[in-house]
């Protein structure tokens, strides 16, 4: 299996496919590369270099105590980026990727990018009276005590709850427990540390900074984020596009993959 490692020791997996531009897909909270494999790959393989990795204590990368924060994942994706000689890259993240993504922009600006793509994330997660475009439901931790509580000493309940919340109309049974086997490839110890990170992190002054063309991928019919954060995102990005997405929830590239994958590759195109 193909390996990245970091200048820290961490291996990185990743798949690759395809010829053309280079788009690199980067996974939300306690996911990896699995979700993106299903439905999307190998359609946007079939006109574009398509690279997708799982993050630091995810998936089949190496698990570590050390590193999990959203500026240690930037500098992974960079790394991972210098390593394969990755250039005009389209960044594409979705949920907690878009956050990674954003503090990539913050500590590298677009060297090595020429595209950008979020999909489904708001630039900070606490709702709050002056910002009402964050998650006010159950998955905002607002304080991160009681969510990082109930992952620690009731993973399954909390977890498949989530992971039900993320859909405009969830999945069976079947579906959510084969998503949950794959969340915990994830020990809890990480997801723990780097979901406070994602909870206290503020990427609103980021916004202005990015100078490359950015598509907004936003579900409608969301649990997680109900307001209209992409258009808040569209309307302070310079050169932004946004997509709606009328079926979705969170996950606007399994719920609508196929407008999803025409709206990527058209964006890269």
């Amino acid at each position: 299996m193909p390996y990245v490692e970091t200048n820290d020791g961490v291996p990185l997996y990743y798949e690759d496919g395809g010829q053309g531009e280079t788009i690199l897909l980067v996974h939300g909270w306690m996911m990896n590369a699995e979700y993106w494999w299903q439905k999307n790959f190998d359609a946007l393989a079939d006109s574009h270099h398509v690279v997708a990795f799982d993050l630091r204590g995810h998936g089949l990368s190496g698990k570590t105590d050390a590193g999990h924060t959203l500026a240690q994942y930037a500098r992974d994706v960079r790394e991972l980026i210098e390593t394969l000689e990755l250039t005009d890259v389209t960044l594409v993240g979705w949920s907690m990727g878009s956050a990674v993504a954003f503090e990539y922009f913050d500590q590298f600006g677009s060297d090595r990018l020429s595209r950008a793509v979020f999909v489904d994330q708001s630039p900070k997660l606490r709702y709050d009276e002056d910002w009402p475009h964050g998650s006010p439901g159950e998955f905002s931790g607002v304080d991160g005590v009681e969510i990082s509580t109930g992952l620690r000493y009731d993973r399954p309940s909390v977890a498949k709850s989530f992971l039900e919340s993320m859909f405009s109309d969830p999945p069976g049974t079947d579906t959510i427990d084969e998503m949950y086997a794959e969340t915990t490839k994830t020990p809890t110890s990480v997801a723990i540390e780097i979901f406070l990170d994602v909870v206290y992190s503020d990427f609103r002054p980021v916004l202005a900074t990015i100078d490359v063309p950015v598509l907004l991928l936003y579900g409608e019919r969301n649990e997680i984020f109900p307001t209209d954060v992409g258009g808040w995102l569209e309307a302070q990005i310079p050169e932004a596009t946004h997509v709606r997405f009328e079926q979705s929830g969170h996950c606007p590239f399994w719920e609508e993959p196929e407008k999803f994958n025409r709206a990527l590759a058209s964006f890269v195109e």
